[in-house]
């Protein structure tokens, strides 16, 4: 079998540019990609007419060759915009973005302020790591502006 390659994870979101400014305060990213581009009716499957015009930001984080994140909008958006609301809860299905970071104190500050729903406050605990050592870590878990539920830890 032949190997195969994440390349990133994009979210459709109402507004990509306020959507990535959250991932630069908070984290720190940078904007490695920033273009119009036509979308193909196919990919993402939208409702959206074959070169619907659309916003796509893509983030790097600190690893130039992992964790490229992208936040695309529809520039007239086929889609309901309701997720905005404020999210306690996962859904079946959902994805779960899961980072590191060696400043969780920091993170949780600047996700609150800037206007993410705080699951929870950083706390610590423990889990087998894939080799059954115990890993210690201080974590915390909110949904950033759009509903995109994130677990942040600290080793």
């Amino acid at each position: 079998m032949s190997s195969t390659l994440l390349r990133r994870t994009t979210f459709l979101v109402p507004d990509a540019e306020k959507a990535a400014q959250f991932y630069q305060t908070v984290f720190g990213w940078k904007v490695w990609y920033d273009n119009h581009v036509a979308a193909d009716y196919r990919m993402p499957p939208s409702g959206a007419p074959d070169g619907a015009k659309v916003r796509l930001i893509m983030l790097e984080s600190a690893d130039p060759n992992l964790g490229k994140l992208g936040m695309m909008s529809y520039l007239e958006p086929p889609l309901d915009v309701g997720v905005l609301q404020k999210r306690s809860m996962v859904r079946m299905g959902e994805p779960i973005l899961v980072m590191n970071t060696d400043d969780i104190d920091g993170v949780y500050q600047r996700a609150r302020q800037a206007g993410a729903t705080i699951v929870t406050k950083p706390f610590d605990w423990t889990v087998p790591g894939h080799d059954g050592k115990t890993v210690n870590l201080r974590s915390i878990s909110l949904f950033d502006p759009n509903g995109i539920y994130l677990e942040i830890s600290q080793r």
